[in-house]
């Protein structure tokens, strides 16, 4: 071996140097030059590459500057592609923010919706804010991250002018406002005769495919037809579970951590280091926290005691008591029967059920037991499991007049008040000034599988992925194997979670450089293996036939059944007409232009109708109007005029609101796809 390893001494040598010069390349570099990496684009605005490593490096300062959550990646996106759409209409604008305008914003009382909800929640931390942004130009570092927060505040600045130019240039006219008021208050009743689609058998019309292919054709591009991009799949969950072997082994390892925390000299110092510089120390109340049979003990142990090993919310953890003694605690202890009013307001009701509450107080004090009359009388289903008790609560979680008849009468009292609720008979059992607390330092491990029992779920996950070579198999499988599975459809683009999962941004980013039918690799999110099959992939846009086949068809049908009954629909009477197709002769009345429901139809809006029913003459008859739900023969009988007003200002600013709302996000979207925003930022996963 040692003679062929000198024979070969050469392509060694170059084995190891390409081994060493692979540590001192920068990986990225590498992807770099291959077309990947963070030199790749994630998108584009208008034909403008967004890199990844651009994308990246928002986000990661977005981070650092303590920004979080599922949406931060969406909201960076958001940011990077509106300041390339808007960054000229803002200088067509003349849109800018001065130093001066910035630091009103921080300091003063200028008022910035981004500033109230990203920073001062909307006043509750305006003062420690103001506090930390003073704070940061006392150092280097600190006015380094406040012209990040400049950059970034200044760029959410110019957008909210924007969006302010944009509400504020809407405007709806006296005119607009008459004919709104017209259309709502002009009122038609007219006399009809109706078949509709979903009332005549699909046997008595013969749709043949080339009719369903027709009716595609004419109506694909239809806006109720338009597909957004999504995915649809099916997958198994495969527990990433702690065993019970990893759950013995935590135990055994806390319990000789137990033993050391005992000796200790410093018991804080010596919590602290076992949770890797975490500190971990909670002063626990009696009666105020769920306490378990385990931290029962922090109030009846003595002091130093060291609990568990024992599991809660997914932690195993070990406590040991470091203090203990009373803390100032104001709570009150009652129970209560609700006697419910429809209407707090009405007075007579009210004094109805105050006397309904004197009479139960008379049976209470002449022995009546007050757990039966809370399960016959009281309506507060929070508290009748209970006898009507409220144990010990403090000040400010009741509403007022009860608060104050628990904490302010005696204990043993036995009255009534008035509440928005109704009237509370209410018992006052007892109060107390302080309470028992503990001061508990933890040591806590997650409950996890171990490296050992990861390899057994992705070795199960692996196998079925491997075996599954279809829908069907690999739920199948599942269902013999006992694991859940599920579904999720149209996921889009850039979600994160899915229906049952969490953390899914690689499963997104799979489906969506799949194809059909394809079965995953095992993917791991938090709590599992993943083994997902695509079912579908709807591209956004006008949909194939195959996509909506059942729709066309449907449509195509009901095109059908329309025609078929516009022919049988003609007569000299709607009494004729109706005897004809086996239907009767119906009112319709408040039929208006704006609702043009006709009410007792069983079919939802007809606009056809109602434009018919104010355009035909009192007393004549239409045509059969083929509608969106049926075929319709209608004579109006009266119409109530809408009468004149001074004034159409309340119209106006309907209108006007509704016309406000969501509009600057309606315009940047219109800005956004004409400038072709293409995201590709799945390709990251």
């Amino acid at each position: 071996m040692i003679e062929k390893i000198r024979n070969r001494q050469g392509l060694l040598l170059g084995m190891i140097g390409i081994g060493m010069l692979g540590f001192l390349v920068p990986y990225d570099a590498v992807l770099a030059l291959m077309g990947q990496g963070n030199a790749r684009d994630v998108g584009s605005v208008g034909g403008e590459s967004i890199s990844a490593l651009d994308y990246r490096m928002e986000l990661d300062e977005r981070r650092r500057l303590g920004f979080s959550g599922d949406q931060l990646q969406d909201e960076v996106w958001g940011d990077l592609t509106a300041n390339i759409v808007l960054d000229d209409t803002y200088d067509a604008l003349g849109l800018e923010v001065t130093d001066a305008e910035f630091q009103e914003m921080l300091f003063g009382s200028l008022d910035s919706p981004y500033m109230g909800r990203a920073f001062f929640s909307n006043g509750e931390n305006k003062a420690f804010w103001q506090q930390n942004f003073g704070a940061m130009l006392t150092t280097d570092q600190g006015k380094l991250n406040l012209l990040s927060y400049k950059k970034l505040i200044i760029a959410k600045r110019k957008k909210e002018k924007m969006d302010a130019l944009l509400t504020d240039a809407l405007y709806t006219n006296s005119l607009e406002g008459k004919y709104e008021y017209i259309n709502t208050e002009k009122k038609a009743e007219v006399q009809y005769v109706a078949k509709l689609y979903k009332n005549i058998p699909d046997s008595e019309v013969n749709v043949s495919d080339s009719d369903v292919k027709r009716y595609y054709n004419a109506h694909k591009d239809d806006p109720k037809y338009q597909q957004t991009e999504g995915r649809d799949i099916s997958y198994v969950k495969i527990p990433l579970g702690a065993s019970e072997s990893d759950i013995k082994a935590m135990e055994v390892k806390l319990e000789a951590t137990a033993e050391e925390w005992r000796d200790a000299e410093d018991a804080e110092a010596f919590a602290k280091a076992a949770n890797e510089g975490r500190e971990d120390i909670r002063n626990l109340r009696l009666a105020q926290v769920e306490l378990d049979v385990n931290e029962s003990k922090f109030f009846s142990e003595p002091v130093g005691t060291v609990v568990g090993p024992y599991t809660k919310n997914g932690q195993m953890m070990i406590a040991q008591v470091l203090e203990r003694g009373m803390a100032p605690d104001e709570a009150a202890k009652c129970r209560h029967i609700l006697l419910t009013a429809k209407d707090a307001k009405d007075e007579a009701e009210m004094a109805e059920l105050g006397a309904r509450a004197d009479s139960l107080k008379r049976v209470l004090r002449n022995g009546g037991d007050f757990d039966d009359l809370v399960q016959r009388f009281s309506g507060d289903p929070g508290s009748k499991s209970t006898g009507g008790v409220y144990d010990f609560f403090p000040k400010g979680r009741m509403v007022k007049p009860f608060e104050d008849f628990c904490f302010n009468q005696p204990i043993g009292s036995l009255g009534w008040v008035e509440t928005t609720y109704g009237v509370h008979l209410i018992e006052v059992l007892d109060r107390r000034t302080e309470i028992e607390e503990a001061r508990v330092a933890f040591i806590s491990n997650t409950v996890g599988a171990s490296a050992n029992t990861a390899r057994e779920a992705y070795a199960m996950a692996s196998e079925f992925a491997i075996n599954a070579t279809d829908k069907e198999s690999l739920l199948s499988a599942a269902e013999e194997a006992g694991y859940a599975t599920g579904e999720a459809n149209s996921i889009a683009p850039a979600a994160r979670t899915i229906a049952g999962i969490r953390d899914a941004a690689e499963i997104v980013s799979w489906a969506y450089r799949s194809e059909e039918g394809e079965v995953s690799n095992p993917i791991l999110t938090p709590d599992f293996y993943i083994v997902a099959h695509l079912d579908a992939a709807t591209k956004a846009g006008t949909p194939d036939l195959k996509d909506v086949e059942d729709e066309m068809r449907e449509g195509a049908t009901n095109e059908a059944k329309g025609e078929l009954y516009a022919e049988k629909m003609n007569g000299a009477n709607l009494e004729d007409i109706a005897a004809a197709i086996g239907e009767t002769v119906k009112t319709g009345r408040d039929l208006s232009i704006k609702f043009p429901t006709v009410r007792g139809s069983g079919a939802s809006a007809e606009p056809q109708v109602a434009g018919a029913a104010f355009a035909i003459p009192e007393g004549s008859m239409s045509s059969p109007i083929v509608g969106t739900y049926g075929v319709w023969v209608i004579a109006p009988t009266s119409v109530t005029p809408a009468g004149s007003k001074d004034s159409y200002l309340d119209e106006q600013s309907t209108l006007a609101t509704r016309a406000r709302t969501n509009f600057p996000f309606t315009v940047l979207s219109v800005m956004q796809k004409a400038a072709g925003v293409e995201d590709n930022r799945r390709q990251l996963n």
